[in-house]
C-alpha cells in the first residue's frame, strides 16, 4: 500500500506555516530591535511562503512562474534563513558571501534550462535536490564553526536540522536516478511531496531556535541587570552576596583565604547638602572608577547601599587586604574632581579590612567584622584603613549603630 501525499494541499500548509512564522518573526523583530537578523529570517520565511504558492499554481500561471520563479525563491529563502541566523549568533563565513549567490544564479539557469530547451523533470529534481542540500550544508557549517554556542542544546538542534534537511535532499538527489521519470510534477512521487514537508519542518524548527535564543538572550540581560547597580554600573548587593557564597564554598573546600574591605565615603551627606544631588551621584561613579582601577581581574567590587561600597578579594588576607585599601584611600585623598567645570570636590574614605578564618560559619562574619573595622576607621578620624585587630583596640565588639555621614 503506497502513502498519497497531496502536493498541492502540502504546498498550501507550506503557505500557511511560512506566513504565520514570518509575519511573527517581524512582529517580533519590531518588538526587540535589538536582535540583529530576525527580519532577514522573517523574510526568508514569508519568501518560502511565495515559492509554495507558486509550486501549488503549477499548470495555472506560466511554467517560468512556477518551475524557475518557485524554485528559486525556496533556495532564496534558505539563504536568507541562515543568514539571518548568522547575523543574530554573530557569525561571518568569507565564502558563504560568493557561494549563496552562485547557487542561486546557478539553480535558475538550470531550472531555465531544462524547463524550454531541454525539457527532463528528473533534471530539474536533481538540480534542486543538489542546491537545496548545498544551502543547507552552508548553514551547518557555519553554526559548526560557532565554537561559542557548541555546548548550547539549541545550537546543536540547528546544526541537526540542517544536517537533516540536507542529508534527505542528497537522499532525494540519488533516489532520482533510480526512480521512473514522471510526467508531471505534481506527481512525482512521495520524495517529492516530503521535499514540501521538509520545508515545513526547517521553517518550524528554525523559528522556535531563534525564539529560544532570543528569551535565553533577555533572560541573561534581566539577570544581568538585576545583579547590576544603575548608578554606578559595578555589582549591587545581591551579585556581592552571590559571590561570596561561591568564595567560602572555594575556601571551605581547598582551605584559601579571602579578604572583605568595606569602604565609605567621608562626609558625603556634605556633598549632596551643598552641591545637590546629582553632583552627589557622580562622585559615586567616580569613586567606584577608582576602586575598579585599584583591584585585580578576579576581585569584586560592589555598592554595599549609598554611599558605601565593598570589595572581595580572594586569595587575600588581611594584610594584602590593608594593603590594598591603602592604595585606594591614598588615591582617593588626593582626587580632586571637577564637574562641570566649575565645581571641585576632594573627596577622603575610610576602610575597614577583615579575611576569613577557619572558625567561621559563614562569610558573614568576615563582613561583620570589616563592617566593625570600618566603624572604628570612623570613629578613629576618617581617612584611614583599620582592621579588626586594630578597632579592638579600646573598642567594643558590640558596636552601637553608625552616625550619619
Amino acid at each position: 500500500m503506497s502513502i498519497q501525499l497531496d502536493f498541492r494541499t502540502l504546498s498550501l500548509t507550506l503557505v500557511l506555516f511560512s506566513l504565520v512564522f514570518g509575519l511573527g518573526m517581524f512582529a517580533y523583530s519590531k518588538e526587540h530591535a535589538k536582535f540583529s537578523g530576525i527580519k532577514t529570517i522573517g523574510a526568508g520565511y514569508l519568501l518560502f511562503g511565495a515559492g509554495g504558492v507558486l509550486l501549488g499554481l503549477r499548470h495555472f500561471i506560466h511554467d517560468f512562474a512556477s518551475i524557475v520563479l518557485s524554485n528559486t525563491a525556496l533556495i532564496i529563502a534558505v539563504v536568507l534563513i541562515y543568514r539571518g541566523l548568522f547575523q543574530f549568533i554573530g557569525i561571518s563565513l568569507r565564502f558563504e558571501r560568493w557561494m549563496s549567490p552562485t547557487l542561486v544564479v546557478l539553480l535558475a539557469a538550470a531550472m531555465y534550462f531544462y524547463s524550454f530547451h531541454i525539457p527532463d523533470i528528473n533534471l530539474r529534481i536533481q538540480a534542486f535536490s543538489i542546491t537545496f542540500a548545498a544551502a543547507c550544508f552552508i548553514g551547518a557549517v557555519g553554526l559548526l564553526q560557532h565554537r561559542e554556542i557548541h555546548n548550547r542544546l539549541v545550537a546543536k538542534m540547528l546544526i541537526a536540522m540542517f544536517i537533516l534537511v540536507g542529508a534527505f535532499f542528497i537522499f532525494r538527489f540519488i533516489w532520482s536516478f533510480y526512480e521512473i521519470p514522471p510526467d508531471d510534477f505534481m506527481n512525482a512521487g512521495f520524495l517529492s511531496a516530503l521535499s514540501i514537508i521538509a520545508g515545513e519542518f526547517l521553517v518550524i524548527l528554525s523559528s522556535f531556535c531563534t525564539i529560544w535564543m532570543a528569551s535565553d538572550e533577555l533572560q541573561d540581560e534581566l539577570s544581568e541587570i538585576a545583579r547590576v547597580d544603575p548608578l554606578t554600573g559595578i555589582y549591587n548587593r545581591r551579585a556581592f552576596d552571590e559571590c561570596c557564597d561561591i568564595e567560602f564554598s572555594r575556601a571551605l573546600r581547598s582551605g584559601t583565604s579571602f579578604a572583605i574591605i568595606m569602604c565609605d565615603l567621608d562626609h558625603f551627606k556634605k556633598v549632596n547638602d551643598k552641591h545637590g544631588h546629582h553632583i552627589g551621584d557622580e562622585v559615586l561613579r567616580r569613586f567606584a572608577a577608582i576602586l575598579q582601577d585599584r583591584i585585580r581581574q578576579h576581585d569584586v567590587v560592589a555598592r554595599f547601599g549609598g554611599e558605601e561600597f565593598i570589595l572581595l578579594l580572594p586569595n587575600n588576607n588581611t594584610e594584602q587586604g590593608l594593603q590594598v585599601a591603602e592604595q585606594i584611600r591614598a588615591k582617593t585623598a588626593a582626587t580632586r574632581i571637577t564637574i562641570d567645570g566649575n565645581i571641585s570636590v576632594t573627596l577622603s574614605a575610610s576602610f575597614g579590612v577583615a579575611h576569613y578564618c577557619a572558625g567561621d560559619s559563614d562569610w558573614s562574619s568576615v563582613l561583620h567584622r570589616a563592617d566593625n573595622a570600618l566603624y572604628a576607621a570612623k570613629k578613629q578620624g576618617r581617612n584611614r584603613v583599620f582592621d579588626l585587630a586594630t578597632a579592638n583596640q579600646g573598642l567594643q565588639t558590640d558596636l552601637m549603630p553608625r552616625e550619619q555621614t
